[in-house]
């Protein structure tokens, strides 16, 4: 089931080419051991642990290592360990993994979120998650699939239909395609989402246009749904034309029906989503249109421009496209996703960001064609704009040794340009501490420095000691220096994890803690508003942190 995709679907005929919750606690002793076989080491041989002791708290500590899709099996193995610890958190944490940072419509309940949600934004993970609910617990999977396709996106269900004949076929469906398309026809009659799904609807197309399986399975789809719209049956086209002009009758994304026309004057710019938008500036589209004049006025007048996607993607592109409306529009799409989060006086206040340039950090990160460094760079620089008071506009690099740096520039790509720091060195953690206890020695008063670091880096430290981990050996570094003991044992440590296989497959998939552990948080991933989670005192460990991933209104709605 779902393990290995089919060839194909139909006979193809050649086409002739016209042109050519609660805690739980543990016995001690049981505890002790636990911890002790936990432990691991680091690509770089410091000590480590293979787990937090809480699956929940080690899924969501290395949810970047799931941006590359996986198979079934092994999503399967991490969904049976998480079902057999909570059934609610597994339904929540399953629609958490696939939320797009975003305020949410909540279809079928016609109600918004009063506040943007956050979560992993991870569309394959997520879907084939539920899908593992739909074939573990289907009453469950069909009371919150509203919510599911809320939190992502309604093309989610015609991605489960497709999965289903890819891996299956159609006479081996896992799913149940009868409650399926009821559903999808409940979709099509409530107002919220009916243009949405007119949108996702798959197109039919001839036999001979589908030549890999993903593309006959959604011709399969398509004209399954327009059997239960049309009373469709295979050669009835006068049934696929009344397909076809509904699906043209949406009204979701006009502006892509007015370029399919070519009618560019009437462009809408607004009406243009942020990632599409984002596209068409970083291609020849508005010089090729004569729209440059156009839209350089429209960019000009805007506060900020709407952008869903992640921080990264709209940063990293900076480093190969200098063009001026480019740099405009990334400068306030970056300005809208940073306002999603700043609310208020909530901030990180006296965080500092710490940000790895190791060599390491060159490589790839998982799933993404951007180099771990490069990402680190971008989420540094957002979270920069939650920093106030001596370190606004601060950061401090590490490898070998650390540096105190300032970000130079006005806007956000200014600030892109002038950073020029490069991937070599060791991951050298304890040059960050030995930095503050430079400064101690140098007269620095204590209530001037930082009350904790969001660090981000791939994880694989340098070894501090033979018998502790990093946090450890920092910790105590500090009380040695000579800062109080209230200072340090209030001292936040975010470990935000941005993976490669510069180490292996599993690389950064290690934590410095085993247990409860107080004031350190592991975060992963490329969704960076996330970070607002930390910003909650009530936040005091690791497992709080995931706790206050899940407390979020659409999240709330769960049925169990």
């Amino acid at each position: 089931m779902f393990a290995t995709k089919k060839q194909s679907l139909f006979q193809v005929t050649a086409k002739a080419d016209k042109n050519t919750k609660e805690k739980k606690t543990m016995n001690p002793f049981l505890n002790g051991l636990a911890k002790e076989s936990a432990k691991t080491l680091s690509g770089n041989s410091a000590l480590k642990f293979s787990t937090t002791g809480n699956p929940y708290v080690d899924q969501f500590g290395k949810l970047g290592s799931f941006k590359t899709p996986r198979s079934f099996v092994d999503i399967s193995n991490d969904c049976s360990t998480l079902w057999a610890e909570d059934k609610e958190t597994f339904v929540k944490f399953t629609i958490y993994i696939r939320m797009i940072s975003r305020k949410t419509n909540i279809y079928l309940l016609n109600i918004s979120t009063k506040e943007p949600q956050s979560g992993a934004e991870l569309k394959h993970e997520g879907i084939m998650r539920m899908v593992w609910l739909h074939t573990k617990a289907p009453d469950l999977f069909w009371e919150n699939i509203g919510l599911f396709i809320s939190a992502g996106n309604i093309k989610d269900i015609f991605t489960m239909l497709k999965y289903d004949l890819v891996y299956n076929g159609w006479d081996n469906r896992v799913l149940d395609w009868e409650k399926m398309g009821q559903f999808i026809l409940t979709l099509l009659g409530d107002t919220s989402s009916l243009n949405l799904v007119k949108k996702y609807l798959p197109q039919i197309r001839s036999n001979t246009a589908c030549t890999t399986v993903e593309s006959q399975a959604n011709n399969i789809v398509a004209k399954w749904i327009c059997s239960l719209l049309f009373g469709n049956k295979d050669g009835n086209y006068s049934s696929y034309r009344k397909y076809r002009k509904l699906k043209v009758s949406g009204t979701a994304h006009e502006w892509q029906q007015i370029i399919s026309r070519k009618e560019f004057d009437k462009l809408d710019f607004k009406k243009i989503h942020g990632r599409a938008l984002n596209l068409l500036v970083k291609s020849k589209f508005l010089k090729n249109q004569n729209l440059s004049d156009k839209y350089q006025g429209w960019v000009k007048v805007q506060e900020t421009i709407k952008y869903t996607g992640f921080v990264h993607e709209l940063l990293c592109e900076l480093s190969t496209n200098r063009e001026t409306l480019f740099q405009q529009t990334v400068d306030k799409q970056f300005l809208e996703v940073v306002n999603k989060v700043k609310n208020g006086d909530e901030n990180l206040t006296k965080f500092i960001v710490v940000r790895d340039t190791s060599g390491s950090m060159g490589s790839t990160a998982t799933g993404t064609k951007f180099s771990s460094g490069d990402i680190a760079k971008a989420l540094a620089l957002y979270f920069s704009e939650f920093l106030t008071g001596d370190f606004a506009g601060h950061w401090i690099e590490f490898s070998s040794t650390a540096k105190l740096h300032k970000w130079k520039g006005s806007t956000p790509s200014e600030r892109w340009y002038n950073d020029s720091s490069s991937y070599v060195g060791n991951t050298n953690f304890q040059s960050v501490i030995n930095l503050f206890v430079k400064m101690k020695k140098q007269g620095i008063d204590e209530s001037n420095f930082p009350t904790g670091i969001l660090c981000i880096s791939d994880g694989e430290f340098d070894s501090s000691s033979l018998s502790k981990t990093n946090v450890e050996s920092a910790l105590e570094k500090l009380m040695n220096a000579g800062f109080s003991r209230h200072y340090v044992d209030n001292f936040k440590i975010v470990l935000w994890n941005i993976q490669n296989s510069f180490y292996g497959r599993n690389s950064g998939s290690k934590f410095e803690t085993f247990g409860d552990v107080k004031n350190v948080y592991y975060l992963s991933g490329y969704s960076a508003g996330n970070v607002k989670f930390i910003m909650n005192n009530k936040v005091e460990t690791a497992e709080d942190l995931f706790n206050e991933a899940l407390n979020q209104e659409l999240i709330s709605l769960v049925k169990v």
